[in-house]
């Protein structure tokens, strides 16, 4: 039998192939190399946030709010953006970041990081007194499998991995060297880097998983080191030193964590505290599949890898052969049984237990990403497995000596045969997005990789069996298992081709002409504000805007109740104003009939406006309001009123003046100012511990100039910045006498057959919800407006909330795509919404009579008005006019 640990140090070309390994496990998609990267979310919503976040600081501004991102939100919403993780930022000072190649060095630096945490993993096993081979297979296989994949999908998600294994390591290293002094801060940056990963839900599970590794590892490390004796006051007093420095870490990352849960978490209802009834993603056979046959696993919950897992999954089987297993050993199997039967969602009980019980679970979603701790808990489990004694087996008068890995091994190889078999035979349904399906993998590949890892299995019963061909079998049995994972890794996410991304010159032009982000948002990250708005009215199209008519209202729901009965374009609802100033502001600017708004500074925390009206007026500011944006005019600090349901309002004088904002957010000063005390505590703290002399005294002052000036820096940086140059200018029109009021002005419009234009199920699922809502063919701007793509049947409803005497109305297309596939828009007219009168059928593609005016020869009544494109085609419309 061979001997699962041996002596000395490993060869030194042992550590050059671990650091170079994820390039050659990942071919296909070597940076700078290969056309390819992986699909789906890699390529877009983390690297866009980047960038747009990194934008702002080349600019001179940290970015406290983003215009337009999910129409307008804190820069927290923008956490895949990682600002707060140095990934993001020594990628931004690599050669060709901001020349397109920015998602090129992020791939390089992921790549990289997964070689040097497979590094720290092989040499925490090496210090387990495991040998080079299986400290090399096991840190592999806990390093590479499908759930490290869809990680790398996420982008962000990658550095909570990472840094989830990262921390496991040095609680490990800790445990058994207290007395080192670079692990204390080792276990504070581990936690720094896995809270600012910026993937909130892969962050809370790999801080469960963090705390179980926790709370499991000194009792196992007892049972692996027999000279590692551990009593239950040892197991508390490296409990708690651990978990201060944890603390310390996540005290640390508060300048992301603060304002992510106060600007971004609190002001989110689409994904928290929701009600469960997500649907299941994945089979009962497709969760079984991880083991072995894992192609055919949901990538959303899929952890599988090497068939060596299936070992650690059947370990109680030594029970049946008089095996003793540790009883840490069976804690840490229980606990992948609990991820197994959560990742089961609503099969079991347990995942619905966790939602109604366990903080923020029910604002997580997909169940399956629990599994992202299920391989370093197996890496334990074969840790162990390797390492436990040989046992007597007796046969008949024979005795025959095993090892537990070698028994295990065999029955994994048997179960691999007997479940392929079944699953070509019986071929079980499996979940949403399985590899297989996917990727529309051949049969073929199928077969090969899963002869790859019987091979794995073959190799390693012959190296046990043969001990003096254990090199050569060492060897095989490492190419296997790679070529095994290589295969995996190749077929089991989807691909896409790779492209450039916007240079610093092109987001520079951009800005110039619309400050606002241009991507869509991702799944769920409307703010509560925008889509209350959105539910009672539109979101105001011009950035600053002149109103010269004020009505007072008390509430909120008053304001949306008024407006959703009557209202003209130069009115505005404000809250908590004085009727008296309203009176008198409105009959001075009644007779008004010149003002201008032009912006002249703007930057992402700060926008400057040089305002020009005949008499005092009410200057409007589009941004959603959640009282974080302060005002000042002709540089003195002004009220600043929430109006018409959620802009912003401040009171103009007559004449020339400089309207400025600036938002402030409170969780964010805080937030930098305890990570910079946390800074400077364990700065202090450190020099004090070890330091001696003018060291000492040099170090402290150092720390203090560093964390006192980062808060003066950051708050510097708040309104200093470039200005980016946005032009955008506004003119007043005065309403004419005798004008008739556009009665379809705010009023309710409903699109259909589309779901994501609800404004619930449409800020979840749909990417493009900024531009689809068809509220925007409402709002008064007929140069932008509503989108609907290639449907059956498209329409538009609009609700005048009140029966309406129709003179004429007027239909603004979109020029840039057809309305209908079929040519022809049907106007239709109805009392009650059931019965409807077709009064126009008008060709769409008539352009040049742009745009189409429906006089009606005998005054129409009716409340509804429906546009209908008929046949498979779309509906897109900038704006409609009812008079």
């Amino acid at each position: 039998m061979i001997s699962p640990s041996d002596q000395g140090k490993p060869n030194p070309a042992i550590y050059i192939i671990i650091i170079i390994l994820p390039f050659l496990l990942f071919y296909w998609m070597v940076p700078f190399v290969t056309g390819l990267t992986i699909g789906n979310d890699y390529d877009e919503y983390s690297i866009q946030n980047q960038m747009e976040l990194l934008f702002a600081l080349k600019t001179g501004s940290f970015p406290l709010y983003v215009p337009g991102y999910a129409l307008g939100h804190s820069s927290s919403a923008l956490t895949l953006g990682q600002v707060f993780h140095p990934i993001s930022h020594i990628a931004s000072f690599l050669p060709g970041y901001w020349d397109g190649k920015a998602l090129q060095w992020n791939t390089f630096l992921r790549l990289l990081s997964l070689g040097l945490v497979h590094l720290a993993l092989f040499s925490f096993l090496r210090r387990i007194q495991l040998n080079t081979l299986f400290s090399f297979l096991l840190s592999c296989i806990t390093v590479y499998n499908l759930r490290m994949l869809d990680m790398f999908r996420f982008a962000a998600s990658l550095e909570a991995y990472t840094g989830f294994l990262l921390l496991c390591t040095v609680l490990g290293w800790y445990f058994l060297e207290p007395s080192k002094r670079i692990l204390p801060f080792g276990i504070i940056g581990a936690t720094y880097l896995l809270i600012c990963s910026g993937h909130p839900t892969m962050m809370f599970y790999c801080l469960i998983g963090a705390g179980l590794f926790l709370l499991v590892i000194p009792f196992f490390l007892s049972n692996m080191l027999h000279h590692k004796r551990v009593s239950y006051k040892d197991a508390f007093i490296f409990y708690f030193k651990a978990g201060c420095y944890m603390i310390l870490g996540i005290l640390l990352s508060s300048a992301y964590i603060i304002p992510f849960y106060f600007d971004f978490y609190k002001m989110n209802i689409l994904r928290v505290t929701q009600a469960f009834d997500y649907e299941t993603l994945d089979t009962f056979f497709g969760t079984l599949s991880n083991f072995f046959m894992p192609l055919f696993s949901d990538v959303n919950g899929a952890f599988g890898g090497s068939h060596l897992f299936i070992a650690a999954a059947i370990l109680p089987l030594l029970r049946c052969f008089k095996v003793k297993i540790p009883f840490s050993v069976w804690i840490i199997w229980g606990l992948v049984l609990l991820a197994f039967l959560f990742l089961q969602e609503s099969r079991t009980p347990v995942y619905k237990w966790a939602w109604d019980y366990v903080p923020f679970v029910s604002s997580l979603r997909t169940a399956g990403r629990i599994s992202i701790f299920i391989p370093v808990l197996f890496m334990l489990l074969l840790a162990w497995i390797v390492s436990a004694k040989p046992f007597s087996l007796q046969l008949g008068n024979r005795s025959v000596t095993l090892t537990p890995l070698l028994l295990l091994t065999f029955i994994s190889l048997l179960l691999l045969s007997l479940y392929a078999a079944l699953s070509v035979t019986i071929r079980p349904a499996l979940g949403m997005f399985p590899p297989k399906g996917i990727r529309n993998i051949p049969l073929s590949v199928i077969i090969i990789l899963t002869l790859f890892g019987a091979a794995s299995l073959i190799s390693l019963i012959a190296y046990s069996a043969f001990p003096h061909k254990a090199r050569i079998i060492g060897i095989v049995l490492s190419l296997t298992v790679c070529l095994h994972l290589g295969g995996l890794l190749r077929y089991g996410i989807w691909i896409a081709e790779n492209r450039d991304q916007p240079s610093f010159q092109q987001m520079k032009s951009q800005k110039k002409t619309n400050l606002n982000y241009l991507y869509p948002p991702g799944n769920g990250m409307y703010s509560s504000v925008i889509l209350t708005q959105l539910e009672h009215s539109f979101i105001e199209p011009y950035l600053g805007k002149i109103f010269t008519e004020a009505i007072p209202v008390s509430t909120q729901n008053e304001a949306y109740r008024i407006m959703k009965h009557e209202r003209l374009p130069q009115q505005v609802f404000v809250e908590g104003f004085e009727t008296e100033t309203a009176k008198s502001l409105n009959e001075n600017a009644r007779s008004m009939r010149e003002g201008r708004v032009n912006l002249v500074y703007n930057s992402f925390n700060r926008l400057q406006f040089k305002v020009y009206s005949e008499t005092p007026a009410i200057l409007g500011l589009s941004y959603p309001f959640t009282g974080q944006w302060e005002a000042w005019v002709s540089n003195k600090q002004a009220a600043v009123y929430r109006s018409n349901g959620a802009a912003h309002a401040v009171i103009i004088p007559g004449g020339e003046s400089l309207v400025e904002f600036r938002y402030w957010s409170s969780a964010a000063f805080w937030g930098i100012v305890i990570s910079c005390i946390t800074f400077i505590l364990i700065g202090l703290s450190a020099s004090l511990l070890y330091l001696n002399g003018l060291q000492k005294i040099t170090a402290a002052i150092v720390v203090l100039i560093v964390g006192v000036g980062s808060v003066i820096l950051w708050h510097h940086s708040l309104y200093s910045g470039d200005n980016l140059g946005t032009k955008f200018s506004w003119s007043y029109t005065p309403p004419a006498p005798a004008q008739k009021p556009n009665l379809a002005y705010g009023k309710t419009a409903s699109a259909f057959p589309m779901p994501n234009l609800n404004v619930f199920a449409g800020a979840l699922y749909g990417g493009t919800f900024h531009r689809t809502h068809c509220s925007k063919v409402v709002d008064g701007d007929r140069s932008s407006g509503f989108e609907m793509k290639l449907v059956d049947n498209p329409f538009v409803i609009i609700d005048l909330n009140q029966t309406e005497k129709i003179n004429s109305i007027i239909l603004f297309e979109s020029m840039k795509e057809p309305s209908s596939s079929s040519g022809q828009l049907e106007l239709s007219i109805s009392q009650d919404e059931k019965q409807w009168n077709k009064v126009a059928l008008i060709s769409s593609t008539a352009h040049n009579h742009y745009p189409f005016r429906i006089e009606f020869d005998s005054e129409k009544t009716a409340r509804f008005i429906q546009i209908r494109a008929s046949g498979h085609g779309y509906l897109n419309l900038d704006e409609v006019e009812v008079y």
